[in-house]
Order: structure tokens, then sequence, then C-alpha cells
């Protein structure tokens, strides 16, 4: 499931469009975006591709999608939080209060 939080704008919408492209490959995955401020979007993918891979590798596996953002939209993106099903970041406390919850583990 793609979520967006707050309020969404074009390049918010870009970028859901991009992890939407992503989670028809991978149905499971639990995609949140949302706008931080006026000059950064963040993006966390919480995804099996995930496991057994390092920051670097599911970085790169995420790009295939993300990559296909216009430059401008993709320069925009200041977080992409990547993880397999059952990890935790110290980055999730961003994320939930995003979305005015605690997320799932």
């Amino acid at each position: 499931m793609v979520q967006v939080l707050k309020q969404s704008d074009e390049a918010v919408e870009r970028v859901a469009d991009a992890l939407r492209d992503f989670q028809g490959s991978h149905p499971d995955a639990e995609c949140l975006v949302y706008r931080y401020n006026p000059a950064a979007i963040r993006v966390r993918i919480v995804d099996q591709a995930f496991t057994n891979r390092n920051r670097g590798q599911r970085h790169d596996y995420a790009m295939k999608y993300l990559g296909k953002l216009p430059e401008d939209t993709l320069a925009e993106v200041s977080i992409l939080l990547c993880l397999a099903p059952g990890e935790a970041s110290m980055l999730d406390g961003e994320f939930a209060v995003a979305a005015g919850r605690l997320l799932r583990e």
C-alpha cells in the first residue's frame, strides 16, 4: 500500500506514482511518502526485497523505480528509508509523527 501523509502536492504525487510502480512488482510492500518542508520529501519503503541487502543495494534497488522521476522531483527526496519487514530505524519516529500514529514494526 502506498500512503501519502500530510498534504500532497505535484512532486509528492509523482513520487507516490513511482512507489505505486514499485508496489506493482512488490504487492506486500508498505510505502509512505510525505513532504517534510518546501524543499524535502521523505520516503519509507518496507519490503521483503530488502532482506539480506546492504543499504547501498537497497537504495539502488529502489532507484530502479524512483530514478524515473524528473530530476527536479528526485532532488527533493531527502530521505529514502528502505527496510525489510521487522526492521526498525531511528527515522521510524519521524514517519510516525507525520502519520500521526505509531508505525507497525
